[in-house]
C-alpha cells in the first residue's frame, strides 16, 4: 500500500467515524484532508467529498433504520429542495477561484467550530413530539426552506451540511437527538445527489482514489455508530468543535500566506 492510498483510507475513516457518531460534521473535514493530506485539487476534492459523504450516509441510514430512528417523510421533504440547492451550489463553485474557496471554507470551519461549542448547551427534546410525531404543513414549510439553504452549502463546499441539519431537526422541528441523527443521515444521502450531478457536469474525479476513500468511510461509519452509543455526545462535540476551529484557522492562514507571498 503506497502513502497516498493509506492517506485516502485514513481520510475516509475519519469522515465516516465522525459522521456515524454524530450524524453531522464529518464531511466538513473531508475537503481539508483531501486537499492538504491526500493532495487532490479543490474541484475534484469537492466532488469526491460529496460521493464519500453520500455513500457513508446511506450506509448509516440502513443501520439507523434498524433501530427505527429515521423519519423518512421528514427526510424526503427536507431533501426535495436540498437536491435543487445542491445542484445550484455546484455551479456556483465553478465561478470562484480555488484560493477563495479554501479561504471561505476555512471561515466556514471556524463558524462551525463556534456553533458546535455553543449549541451543545441547547436543550434537546427527550420525547417524540411536534414535527417528529406529526409532520404538519407548517413542518413541511420549515423543512423546505431550510433544506434549500443547506443544499446550496452542500453543492458549493462539498459537505453534507449535518452541522446545520441536526440542530434544525432538534431546535426547529423538535426531534429528539437519536431521531435527528438518523434522519439527518438520510437527508445528507439524498441531498448530495444534487451536488454530485451538478459537479459531474463540469468536473471529473479519479474513480480509484474515490473508491479507496469510500472504503475507508464505510469502515468508519459503522465504527462511529457503535461509538455513538458509548460516548458523551456533549464532550465529543467539544473536541470536534475545537479540532474544526484549529483546522479552519490553519486553512485561513495558509491560504492568506499563499495569496500574499
Amino acid at each position: 500500500m503506497d502513502l497516498q492510498t493509506f492517506l485516502a483510507l485514513l481520510t475516509g475513516g475519519v469522515v465516516g467515524i465522525i459522521l456515524g457518531a454524530t450524524g453531522a460534521g464529518g464531511s466538513i473535514l473531508a475537503i481539508p484532508l483531501l486537499v492538504y493530506l491526500v493532495g487532490v485539487p479543490v474541484q475534484e476534492a469537492t466532488l469526491t467529498s460529496l460521493v464519500v459523504v453520500g455513500c457513508s450516509s446511506l450506509l448509516g441510514v440502513l443501520r439507523k433504520n434498524r433501530d427505527h430512528h429515521v423519519k423518512g417523510r421528514a427526510a424526503l421533504v427536507f431533501s426535495s429542495t436540498g437536491l435543487l440547492g445542491a445542484w445550484v451550489g455546484a455551479f456556483g463553485h465553478t465561478w470562484i477561484q480555488e484560493n477563495t474557496i479554501l479561504l471561505l471554507f476555512g471561515v466556514l470551519m471556524v463558524g462551525v467550530s463556534v456553533w458546535s461549542l455553543v449549541r451543545r448547551n441547547f436543550p434537546v427534546p427527550e420525547q417524540v413530539e411536534g414535527c417528529a410525531r406529526e409532520f404538519s404543513l407548517m413542518c413541511v414549510g420549515r423543512a423546505l426552506s431550510i433544506g434549500f439553504g443547506v443544499g446550496i452549502l452542500t453543492g458549493f463546499f462539498g459537505i453534507g451540511g449535518g452541522f446545520l441539519i441536526v440542530p434544525a431537526l432538534i431546535g426547529v422541528l423538535g426531534f429528539p437527538a437519536h431521531y435527528a441523527v438518523g434522519t439527518s443521515l438520510m437527508i445528507i444521502a439524498l441531498t448530495t445527489v444534487g451536488g454530485i450531478l451538478g459537479h459531474l457536469e463540469i468536473a471529473s474525479m479519479e474513480l480509484g482514489l474515490t473508491a479507496i476513500v469510500v472504503a475507508g468511510s464505510v469502515l468508519g461509519i459503522f465504527a462511529g455508530i457503535s461509538l455513538s452509543k458509548k460516548i458523551d455526545q456533549r464532550r465529543f462535540a467539544t473536541v470536534f468543535g475545537m479540532m474544526t476551529g484549529i483546522i479552519g484557522t490553519g486553512m485561513i492562514l495558509e491560504t492568506l500566506h499563499h495569496v500574499v507571498w
